[in-house]
C-alpha cells in the first residue's frame, strides 16, 4: 500500500510552481589560528590584511572578466582557466575559509582543484559569491578606499523566506525502498546527481536579477531550493524511494521549461534539465 512522506513523521508534498597561473602569481598565505565566525551581521576577520584581500579580490575579478568575455554560455571549462581564482580558493582552503563561502563541499572542492572542471555559469556564480565575501572582509577591515558593495548576505534571506512560506508538503505514493549497492551503477549515477544538485542549488542562490525579471518569485526559489536540498540528502541513505525521485525530476522539468519560456536564469534551468534526466536513468537503474 502507498504511504505518504510527512515533515516531521515521514510525508513530502509537492506544491505547484515551482558553482595561479597565468597572468597573477598571488602567494598562498599560512594557515592562521583565527576563530571563522559571525557575530550578529558582524563577520568576524578570518585573519587577511587588507592588502592580501585586495590581492584576492583583483584575482577574482580578472577570472570573472574572462568568463564573462569568453560568452561560454553553458560549456564546462577547466579550472585552469580562471588560475587566480583557484589560487585564491586554495587560500581560502589553507586558512579554513572555504566552508565560509556557503558553497556545497562537491563544488567548493573542484573550485580549488586546478584539475578539475565546472560549467562556466556555475563558476561565475561562485566567483559573485566569493566577491561578495571578500568585499565584506573588506568592509570589516574599515578599508578607506572607495565603498565596497554592500551585499544582503543572500542565504539568509533564502532562509527567512522558506521559514516564513515553507513548501507545502509532498505528497509521495511510495512505491519502494531500493538498498543501493556500492560500487553499483545507480550508485555513480547518485554521485553525478548529487553534483548536479549542488550547482543548481548554488545557481539557484546565487541569481541578482530583481524578482520581476528572475524565473521565480523569492517563494518559489526558496522552495525550490529547500526540496533540492532535501533531495540531496535523501540521495546520502542508502536507501532511495523512486516516487519521491520522480517528484523532484518532475519539479526540475517544470522549473527548467519556465526558464527557458522567459528567457531567464538559463543556466539554473539547464542545469535542472540535467538533474530530471540523470533522475530518470536512476530510476531506471533501481527496477
Amino acid at each position: 500500500m502507498g504511504s505518504h512522506w510527512r515533515e516531521g513523521d515521514g510525508v513530502y508534498q509537492q506544491q505547484p510552481f515551482y558553482r595561479r597561473l597565468a597572468d597573477s602569481t598571488p602567494v598562498c598565505h599560512a594557515p592562521k589560528n583565527y576563530n571563522h565566525r559571525h557575530h550578529g551581521s558582524r563577520l568576524i576577520d578570518p585573519g587577511f590584511s587588507l592588502e592580501e584581500i585586495h590581492e584576492m579580490l583583483d584575482g577574482i575579478e580578472r577570472s570573472l572578466r574572462r568568463l564573462k568575455a569568453a560568452n561560454l554560455h553553458d560549456k564546462r571549462m577547466p579550472m585552469t582557466y580562471i588560475p587566480e581564482a583557484v589560487s585564491v580558493f586554495m587560500d581560502f582552503d589553507m586558512n579554513g575559509v572555504l566552508p565560509n563561502l556557503g558553497i556545497n563541499p562537491s563544488v567548493a572542492n573542484k573550485l580549488k582543484n586546478i584539475d578539475a572542471n565546472l560549467r562556466a555559469p556555475v563558476m561565475i556564480a561562485a566567483l559573485g559569491r566569493t566577491r561578495s565575501y571578500l568585499r565584506r572582509l573588506e568592509s570589516e577591515h574599515g578599508s578607506d578606499g572607495s565603498s565596497p558593495e554592500q551585499e544582503a548576505n543572500q542565504d539568509h534571506l533564502i532562509q527567512e523566506i522558506a521559514d516564513a512560506h515553507p513548501p507545502q508538503p509532498i505528497q509521495v505514493w511510495t512505491e519502494q525502498w531500493v538498498y543501493v549497492k556500492r560500487g553499483s551503477r545507480a550508485k555513480e549515477i547518485i554521485v553525478a546527481i548529487s553534483e548536479l544538485l549542488d550547482e543548481a542549488v548554488l545557481l539557484a542562490k546565487s541569481t541578482n536579477l530583481p524578482e520581476d525579471q528572475a524565473a521565480l518569485t523569492d517563494i518559489e526559489r526558496a522552495q525550490l531550493i529547500a526540496i533540492l536540498e532535501t533531495t540531496l540528502s535523501v540521495l546520502k541513505a542508502p536507501m532511495v524511494e523512486p516516487g519521491l525521485l520522480k517528484k523532484t525530476a518532475r519539479l526540475a522539468k517544470e522549473v527548467a521549461q519556465r526558464t527557458a519560456k522567459k528567457k531567464t536564469e538559463e543556466a539554473l534551468g539547464t542545469g535542472l534539465e540535467h538533474v530530471a534526466k540523470r533522475i530518470l536513468e536512476l530510476i531506471v537503474s533501481l527496477m
